[in-house]
């Protein structure tokens, strides 16, 4: 068993709920940041349609872009730490970002207070503009994208570890967010 891994987790769901945290200080009941001095990308630009294909149709704001570009360059630390840089552990550490991203999206949903789970759907979440029954897609293309970052070292390298990673990394992050959930006074 990795147990390397398993803390990996349990470390990058802290920063999730952390992070979360910190952008409901920051947003208040205002997603997206709707309500943010930021710049946002002029509608119809080449910039703005190339985002919105890839990020199901929510407009690009500077906000988003400088924050998840500084997330990537600290998931990527180790690399700088260590100076051992492979593709196992890039597609690892994508992997992981991927699910952490969802998480602490929807970890501002669980925590706000202005916000709640009663509030999680398509009505009253207007820039997650496409959702699959319950969830916005971005969830759902997170957990397909972190399998298929996990894949080719579970093909190539060790099914059984690359099938304990996935396994490992979906289900324990619902545990974690199912745990939260039922502590949190407020989420509901």
């Amino acid at each position: 068993m990795n147990y390397a891994f398993l803390v990996k987790i349990l470390y990058f769901f802290i920063v999730a709920m952390l992070l979360a945290l910190l952008e409901i200080q920051i947003e208040g009941p205002n997603g997206w940041a709707a309500k943010l001095p930021t710049w946002r990308a002029r509608l119809g630009t080449r910039f703005d349609k190339l985002f919105k294909k890839f990020f199901h149709e929510k407009d690009l704001t500077g906000y988003f872009l400088a924050l998840n570009t500084f997330l990537l360059v600290v998931f990527h630390m180790p690399f700088i730490w260590h100076f051992q840089w492979s593709i196992w552990e890039e597609l690892s550490i994508l992997s992981v970002y991927v699910i952490f991203a969802a998480t602490w999206d929807f970890l501002w949903f669980v925590l706000n207070p202005k916000f709640s789970l009663r509030k999680f759907d398509k009505k009253h979440v207007w820039w997650h503009k496409k959702w699959w029954g319950v969830m916005p897609v971005d969830y759902y293309m997170a957990i397909i994208l972190s399998i298929v970052f996990l894949l080719p070292e579970t093909i190539m390298i060790n099914p059984i570890e690359g099938i304990f990673k996935i396994v490992a990394l979906l289900g324990l992050n619902i545990i974690l967010i199912s745990i939260t959930i039922m502590i949190y006074p407020k989420a509901y």
